[in-house]
């Protein structure tokens, strides 16, 4: 019998050649599917992989049955310019996220997400809202705080809006289309001189912000749960505002001119939050507060108050950079569980005893000279925060072994720290 016999060289050798025959053939395959990638058909996890690679992605949401992605969130990515070509192989996204980037237009391809329902692009600088954005027959909220869109497309009126966000944008005045839309619940607004009289024919809008230099019509807005008016210039709310009936957050941060509210507020039972951070012409708030149960007060910056009406109902005060040099009067008198006073002048805080309902106290960094004895009376405190202050002792200052007792950086706790 014949025996063929292949030597170890000759083996080698074609091995060597039928592997960079397979190299060669694979970089030809790489080549062109990256070179003709149709996004569009790209199974999605291949494309989210790819996605996720190469921006920010935030975060994302998938389907119930865990099959498609419905919700993507890049955020900022300075190097985004362009809505990615990676999204569109995501065919039953719902909303789209992207935010603090520098994405300049909104692409045609948006019209391909038959199920958009949400379009969130704040702080890009977009140019244009396209007319074919009304192609998307779903949806119902868009937020472009803080682009550059000067004006809303022909045929807007088709879309199904429920939330629209504009403040900070260059649309000049308020814009005639909004009214076509009768189930409108959120609206932002760029800033303007004050709002026109037909507001009140919004029934359901629960959520207003908006700059203004006139606070006039507000309180004809009946359905109001959520308003902010921050940096407004207004010198006076409506007497009517405290016949909103639904009112419950109210945000009036830095609106300098402010110098009172109005006393009908408190027939605003169903107010939580009040926020009047640098509101620095306020002296006072009125009487007919204590009449609320609010759950958080915000008086940050508010270096002019000097009282609050005793028997304030709130769970929780804050104010934080202060030059306050004593506690304005009513504070020591209000049923507050949270007292948060943070980089302020106060030097005597006698009379805190008087809050019986305190559980936390927080007055870091100022100029407390010492613990008054009535802190004992405030039986059911669980935090004292006393850091950053003078108190050179704590003679007389009858503190539970379980409160959460804070004193470093004062004269008294740097004593204790040398001799020990």
């Amino acid at each position: 019998m014949k025996q063929n016999h292949i030597s170890i060289g000759t083996v080698q050798r074609k091995l060597t050649s039928a592997k960079y025959f397979y190299y060669f053939i694979s970089s030809v395959v790489t080549i062109l599917l990256v070179g003709c990638t149709n996004y569009k058909d790209m199974e999605e996890q291949e494309a989210f992989e790819k996605l996720y690679a190469k921006y920010n992605v935030e975060y994302y949401e998938n389907d119930s049955n865990e099959e498609h992605l419905t919700m993507i969130v890049i955020e900022n990515d300075p190097s985004l310019t362009e809505f990615p070509e990676e999204l569109r192989a995501f065919k039953m996204l719902e909303e789209i996220k992207i935010l603090n980037c520098n994405v300049t237009e909104i692409p045609e391809f948006i019209t391909e997400f038959t199920e958009l329902k949400t379009l969130r692009l704040n702080n890009n600088p977009i140019k244009e809202l396209p007319s074919f954005i009304t192609e998307c027959k779903k949806l119902n909220l868009l937020i472009l705080t803080s682009t550059n869109i000067e004006r809303l497309p022909e045929g807007f009126e088709k879309l199904p809006i429920t939330g629209l966000f504009l403040q900070g944008t260059k649309i000049k005045g308020f814009p005639d289309v909004i009214f076509q839309f009768d189930s409108l619940e959120h609206l932002g607004l760029p800033k303007m001189n004050e709002l026109p009289s037909e507001i009140s024919n919004f029934k359901k809008l629960s959520v207003l912000k908006v700059e203004l230099k006139s606070f006039k019509y507000l309180d004809t807005i009946k359905s109001l749960r959520n308003l902010t008016l921050n940096n407004s210039t207004g010198a006076h709310l409506p007497e009517g505002l405290g016949n909103l009936p639904l009112l419950e957050h109210l945000h009036l941060r830095y609106c300098k001119n402010l110098f009172k509210l109005p006393s009908t507020m408190g027939n605003l039972n169903g107010l939580w939050g009040l926020d009047l951070t640098g509101c620095s012409r306020l002296t006072g708030l009125p009487s007919s507060l204590n009449q609320v149960p609010i759950g958080i007060l915000r008086l940050n910056e508010c270096n002019n108050i000097r009282s609050v009406p005793k028997g304030l109902q709130v769970g929780s005060i804050w104010a934080k950079d202060v030059t306050w040099k004593s506690m304005p009067v009513g504070i020591f008198d209000s049923e507050a569980s949270d007292l948060n006073v943070i980089n302020h002048q106060i030097t005597d805080i006698t009379g805190i005893g008087r809050m019986k309902n305190l559980e936390n106290l927080n007055l870091t960094n100022g100029k407390i000279k010492r613990i008054p004895p009535d802190i004992s009376q405030c039986t059911k405190l669980n935090l004292l925060l006393l850091e950053g202050n003078e108190i050179e002792n704590t003679y007389n200052a009858e503190i539970s072994e379980n409160v959460d007792t804070r004193l470093l950086g004062n004269p008294v706790f740097d004593r204790e720290q040398i001799d020990e």
